[in-house]
């Protein structure tokens, strides 16, 4: 069996993820540059998701299409080109800032319960299991972050490709082997042009839904995909542009 279809697990988009700069557009641009098939955009789902003034005091509604409006752009401009699907990297009240990953959901889930960020992970992952979909602890190893007990997270973003967060991925990988429910996934956590992506899973067959992704994770029938090489690559690019020196992860 031939894994050769790339999904990626962990981008954003501009406009929604207030720390991102890569245009839903762009981003298409790259993903099929770098062969993907599939891409799910996780764009944040957090306080400061709402923050801009134009959208201050609006309604659950409102907060909703907002944050959908990244995947719908990057769903349009990939057409028939590349499989776009929709999932959220949130984070709660008290955990500082460690987040997790949510796949497998469609958009009337968000329009339902947009107001999960406000909530705990333990109310938010009893809704998102409830409804069909799947919860995972991303970067887990990043400073300050906050582990999360095993009995809540389907699994662990055991790589993650961003070329200037220390992530420290060999430990998350040797945390997510400790319990033989993990589900490991990889993802480039991709924000800007200047972050090469080249992380996610590799498949046999392309993954063209959110039913499809869970099928496929819960059947493990995947492969990690995180290229290392890549990823220092592109953290000695930006420290050059950057006047500093390459940091060790």
């Amino acid at each position: 069996m031939d894994f050769i279809y790339k999904t990626e697990m962990h981008c954003h988009t501009a406009g929604v993820s207030e720390c991102a700069s890569c245009t839903p557009e762009r981003t298409v641009e790259e993903y099929l540059r770098y062969g993907y098939s599939s891409l799910v955009v996780t764009d944040h789902l957090n306080e400061c998701t709402f923050s801009n003034p134009h959208i201050a005091g609006a309604g659950d509604r409102e907060l909703a299409e907002y944050f959908l409006e990244g995947y719908r752009k990057t769903k349009k401009a990939a057409g028939e080109k590349l499989n776009i699907l929709l999932g959220a990297e949130i984070r709660f009240p008290g955990e500082g800032g460690t987040d997790y990953l949510v796949y497998g959901l469609d958009e009337s889930f968000y329009t339902e319960n947009i107001g999960l960020y406000r909530e705990d992970k333990y109310t938010a992952g009893e809704v998102i299991h409830k409804a069909g979909g799947l919860f995972f602890q991303a970067h887990p190893f990043r400073f300050n972050m906050k582990l999360c007990e095993d009995w809540l997270i389907d699994g662990v973003e055991v790589y993650n490709g961003h070329p200037t967060q220390f992530s420290h991925n060999e430990i998350a990988e040797l945390w997510c082997a400790q319990f033989s429910k993990f589900l490991p996934i990889s993802g480039s956590d991709h924000h800007d042009l200047e972050q090469c992506p080249d992380a996610g899973i590799l498949t046999a067959e392309p993954i063209s839904s959110e039913i499809s992704l869970i099928g496929t994770l819960k059947s493990r029938k995947y492969r990690l995909l995180r290229n290392e090489g890549t990823r220092q690559r592109c953290m000695a690019d930006i420290m050059l542009e950057r006047g500093k020196n390459v940091p060790r992860d």
